[in-house]
């Protein structure tokens, strides 16, 4: 033992020394390691940058997303690649929701420019996101789709599906039946060939699940395919 312990290693931790800029009210969100460098959004009061840190986590540049709409922003999500990452977010302009896009490099600077994947009309302020962004696991296919809840026995679904260049491959608009009061679905993906999957369960009043489907909306069609599971009496959650 004696002979070993000068040959073992000890784990090394790096961290990022705080900014004088960071503080309780700011939110920040880890976009990942792009061409080297990690990448972390942050915004405050309405400002927006992000912070470029090296291998080190020492803070290499901070850049200002001066595109992005200083009030009324919802959402934003970050698709990191090898070299650049996707930013996709959602604004309140008037009654119109607006789902964007942009290429951000290695140093969190925007090089293309801003690409509208879709908008929707609403009559009221948006707190909470009308959009959910996903990737495919090979990061080759993005979807945004949304839901309109509106009629609780018939929710409509709509797609749009882009290639890793956001260029547009398909869009479906779908209605889903909700023939019970406690139906409800989740867990939202797709796959390599741009397949929606997602679950659609039912919960009895003592939130146990009862039944279960799971729903296919294949890539290059508007169909809706449904799978229910016999699960019998085993418990499912």
């Amino acid at each position: 033992l004696l002979i070993t312990t000068g040959f073992l290693q000890a784990q090394k931790i790096v961290y990022s020394e705080p900014d004088r800029e960071d503080n309780r009210r700011m939110n920040f969100e880890i976009i990942g390691k792009t061409g080297g460098n990690f990448l972390v959004y942050k915004n405050m009061r309405g400002n927006h940058w992000i912070s470029v840190y090296d291998n080190d986590m020492k803070m290499v540049k901070k850049v200002d997303q001066e595109f992005l709409p200083s009030d009324r922003l919802i959402n934003i999500d970050f698709f990191p690649y090898t070299d650049f990452s996707y930013m996709v977010y959602q604004f309140q302009k008037k009654n119109i929701v607006y789902c964007m896009a942009v290429k951000l490099d290695e140093m969190g600077n925007k090089i293309s420019e801003v690409v509208q994947l879709d908008t929707t009309q609403i009559n009221f302020s948006a707190d909470n996101k009308i959009y959910t962004t996903l990737s495919s696991e090979d990061k080759e296919k993005i979807m945004v789709f949304k839901i309109n809840s509106k009629n609780r026995k018939l929710y409509q679904l709509s797609t749009r599906l882009f290639d890793k260049e956001l260029k547009h491959l398909k869009s479906s608009d779908l209605v889903i039946p909700m023939e019970d009061r406690q139906d409800n679905l989740d867990e939202f993906h797709i796959d390599n060939e741009g397949d929606l999957v997602f679950t659609k369960f039912t919960r009895n009043n003592n939130d146990n699940i009862t039944q279960a489907s799971f729903m296919i909306k294949p890539a290059t069609t508007d169909d809706l395919i449904v799978n229910n599971l016999n699960f019998g009496e085993q418990y499912l959650d």
